[in-house]
């Protein structure tokens, strides 16, 4: 785990638990992993707009900021299909683990 990255940092705890849902190591179809690739451009743009890097900080203020929304508008994670903001948080937890925040 890269330095400065805790294993109580939000994208550790989150990916933990997303990768009992969702496909994170696993092999995806295509469908979903242009979604999922999408999602990644989508919050690595909106990070680096603001002339900053993406970081394991600045990838988990993201996601605080993502989630509150979240929360704010009544999303139920309970659903059983792979909504938008949860392709959004899987994405946020691909990206996490493929730039090496997160094992």
């Amino acid at each position: 785990m890269p330095r400065g990255t805790s294993v109580r940092h939000p994208l550790a705890g989150l990916t933990r638990d997303f990768h009992k849902i969702g496909p994170l190591n696993a092999a995806i179809e295509p469908g979903m992993a242009a979604e999922l690739d999408q999602h990644a451009a989508e919050v690595s743009a909106a990070i680096t707009s603001s002339g900053r890097s993406v970081t394991a900080r600045s990838l988990g203020t993201y996601l605080h900021g993502f989630l509150d929304g979240c929360l704010e508008r009544g999303w139920d994670s309970e659903a059983v299909e792979y909504d938008w903001e949860t392709l959004r948080v899987l994405a946020i937890c691909r990206l996490a683990k493929e730039r090496g925040f997160v094992r």
